[in-house]
């Protein structure tokens, strides 16, 4: 009887959905266009950067010279990811209350700190000090660098913006690391850690004079 009453009672209320927008996609040429341009500029700096920022495996080849023994070698890997684990929410914590900008800032420069200090170390100990504040540079860019991005692209093209950032850090690494290793053999490793702190010290400056518009739509 309720199935009845029902059937005769209740009718089903058609709902209609509007169908989706068809968007072509994108190409890389066309997303760069359609980038504000402060993003495009700030994926510029970062590239320079990028090309300091040569292969972690010249780092423990240094600290071995430096005297850190082979089986030291994985402790010393775990330090630098523990301080960049550790590290990583209070840098967070500082992007949303002070800015990102300011964050990448700081971390580049910890970054040229560390590298210009591998210049000159001497001993295993401060092999040890110097991926202590490579750890720190870690964390606090990786998380303040992508968020950045999320906040300068439009959210219509975040995806891409993205797509672009992790393309910039991809295109850079084999000839940062490639540049890096041919300084070394020429030259000597205090001359290719002096390149990789000094092109940190050039996107250092050239964002700290990057106006950045942010959007949050």
């Amino acid at each position: 009887l309720a199935v009845a009453l029902l059937a005769r009672g209740v009718q089903e209320t058609v709902r209609t959905r509007p169908s989706p927008v068809h968007q072509e996609p994108l190409n890389i040429r066309q997303a760069w266009r359609e980038m504000p341009r402060p993003l495009r500029q700030f994926v510029l700096i970062l590239f320079l950067f990028t090309l300091g920022n040569s292969s972690d495996a010249f780092l423990l080849l240094k600290a071995q010279q430096l005297g850190v023994s082979v089986a030291w070698i994985p402790i010393l890997w775990v330090l630098l990811h523990l301080v960049k684990m550790g590290s990583s929410l209070p840098a967070g914590i500082a992007s949303d209350r002070w800015g990102r900008k300011g964050v990448i800032l700081y971390g580049w420069l910890v970054y040229a700190l560390t590298y210009a200090g591998f210049t000159i170390a001497d001993s295993a100990w401060q092999a040890w000090v110097l991926f202590t504040l490579y750890g720190f540079y870690f964390g606090l860019t990786e998380g303040a660098e992508k968020a950045l991005i999320a906040d300068l692209a439009p959210a219509k093209l975040r995806g891409s913006a993205f797509g672009l950032y992790h393309l910039t850090l991809g295109i850079g690494a084999l000839p940062a690391s490639l540049l890096f290793g041919w300084v070394w053999q020429e030259f000597g490793d205090t001359a290719a850690f002096g390149m990789g702190a000094a092109l940190a010290l050039a996107a250092s400056l050239l964002l700290w004079r990057l106006q950045l518009k942010i959007s949050y739509n």
